[in-house]
């Protein structure tokens, strides 16, 4: 390693708290990975989230790794904040973007609101396609949006905290299968190519329907992930997120007569989501 290297190793190290075993492995990561070092995620602070995803086995971090920049190939992922354009309707009824302010530990806040987001209505006139296209989109730009606060504060942000409102879920909305297939597969997209991206999965406001289709959704997700997930209902969702974030910072639409939180600029800034005209 050059002395650059090196720092920004010991840097990761320091702020993942990496054990001399997993320091070991890290390196080893690298190394494996040295024939797709052209792919922009090969610095230590990318690598150290796939081992991370896939602790105390680096050849199954290797391979996620590997599949991760071959899906990125497929899918254009690098140019796509240049190369598409969600339809409006996909960003005014999908409500989901980074917030200005930032939970009680520093790190910046994304806000979801599933349940006022129109699925069905989503998937019947654009199609899966372009639902999925539609996430990658989304994930990118809070990446690029990421590196312009860490360069704005001076230093690294290391993961973020997500809130997901999941307020007037319903069968409506929410309740078709082939909609739950879709949000699965952008479930594992996110985990298979965003890893460790989440500190904090805050899920509020869920109703009895959630129940049902956490039934069905839960498979989706990884035992780490799971871990992360914090849920509450409509009764105490305040008192929850209070733990975590300052209630000022977050949407009206969240925390009614407290919240005056807004979305950073350059994404999507609407969070009432609503039924498609």
């Amino acid at each position: 390693m050059t002395s650059e290297s090196s720092s920004s190793f010991q840097e990761v190290a320091a702020s993942w708290e990496l054990s001399d075993v997993e320091q070991k492995e890290l390196v080893d990561l690298q190394q494996r990975l040295h024939d797709v070092l052209h792919c922009p995620l090969t610095r230590w602070r990318d690598l150290v989230r796939f081992l991370r995803a896939r602790p105390g086995n680096v050849t199954a971090a290797e391979t996620m790794f590997r599949q991760m920049v071959q899906w990125r190939t497929v899918h254009q992922v690098d140019t796509i904040l240049s190369t598409y354009t969600p339809p409006p309707e996909m960003v005014r009824y999908y409500p989901g973007a980074l917030l200005e302010g930032f939970d009680r530990e520093g790190d910046p806040i994304f806000v979801s609101r599933l349940g006022v987001t129109d699925g069905v209505g989503l998937l019947q006139r654009y199609g899966k396609d372009e639902m999925i296209r539609h996430a990658i989109w989304i994930r990118e730009l809070v990446v690029q949006k990421v590196k312009e606060v860490e360069e704005k504060r001076g230093r690294p942000v290391r993961r973020i905290c997500l809130v997901e409102d999941l307020h007037g879920l319903s069968l409506k909305t929410h309740g078709q299968r082939a909609l739950v297939s879709v949000y699965g597969e952008i479930m594992r997209l996110d985990q298979d190519n965003y890893p460790e991206t989440a500190k904090k999965l805050l899920i509020v406001r869920a109703p009895t329907l959630f129940r049902m289709i956490w039934s069905m959704a839960r498979h989706f997700f990884d035992p780490g992930v799971v871990r992360k997930m914090v849920f509450c209902g409509v009764s105490d969702y305040r008192t929850v997120l209070d733990q975590y974030v300052e209630l000022e910072v977050l949407p009206e639409e969240i925390v009614s007569g407290v919240g005056h939180g807004k979305a950073v600029v350059g994404m999507p800034s609407n969070f009432s989501g609503g039924r498609l005209p």
